[in-house]
């Protein structure tokens, strides 16, 4: 059995995706996404003052800010204007955001949304628009407390950053679980955050730093390794689909 983190609004899907490829799993949430409504009109009051040329949407939890934030600019656009550049840190996020702005005027420039070769925030540090990052004025839509590589990343480029945190995340007071199961039973552990990877811990004990463990990031892995788990591995996409294809080509399932 796998044992996989997952905020609460995303775990019942990811349950449902790791059941449909035929393995056996038990999803836990250790927090829940708590959104502030005073940030999403912020960014709008932002973008109609100021000029912006990219704006960075860090998890799927912020897209429907950054939805908002976009038809903003696109009610008060006049014809054959452009649309700041839209990076999603990862694929799920990338689909959402396609999904919402599908429908943009013909008169408006058509809306570019990249993702990071490597979905980290340091995998978008390292993409190419920014090698020139100086003077371009950048919005971060974001979570409290997550993501300040970018933004420092970005400063130190020379680049303007402006963030906004539209979501948090707030832990339980015990994890839920989708299925009843034994710590015994599980034969690896998923776990796509450091915060509920250590809230996992906190919950579980040490039984389970002895587990092999498998993030999406090396800097998650570094963690666990100073929190005392020996085996981890990386891969460096946080879908259900990624994950569970990497479960299937490395772990025996």
């Amino acid at each position: 059995m796998l044992l996989f983190t997952r905020p609460l609004p995303k775990l019942a899907s990811s349950a449902k995706a790791f059941d449909a490829a035929g393995l056996d799993a038990v999803g836990a949430a250790t927090c829940d996404i708590v959104y502030v409504k005073s940030e999403r009109y912020a960014i709008s009051t932002f973008l109609a003052e100021t000029r912006v040329d990219v704006i960075i949407v860090t998890s799927v939890y912020a897209v429907d800010a950054a939805e908002e934030a976009v038809q903003s600019l696109i009610e008060k656009a006049v014809p054959n204007s452009s649309l700041p550049l839209i990076i999603a840190v990862g694929d799920a996020t990338a689909k959402k955001l396609h999904h919402a702005l599908c429908a943009i005027p013909r008169q408006i420039s058509p809306l570019v949304i990249l993702t990071p070769d490597i979905h980290t925030s340091e995998g978008i540090l390292a993409m190419p628009l920014f090698n020139e990052a100086k003077g371009k004025q950048v919005v971060i839509i974001k979570g409290e407390g997550g993501r300040q590589l970018i933004a420092d990343g970005l400063t130190a480029k020379g680049a303007s950053c402006q963030s906004f945190c539209v979501y948090r995340t707030e832990q339980l007071a015990d994890p839920i679980y989708t299925k009843c199961w034994k710590v015994e039973d599980v034969r690896g552990i998923i776990a796509t955050s450091e915060a509920m990877a250590m809230q996992l811990i906190h919950s579980q004990g040490h039984a389970i730093l002895s587990l092999p463990w498998l993030t999406v990031s090396e800097r998650i892995a570094v963690s666990l390794r100073k929190r005392g788990v020996t085996e981890v591995f990386v891969c460096h996409r946080a879908t259900d689909q990624a994950l569970i294809a990497w479960v299937k080509d490395n772990w025996e399932y």
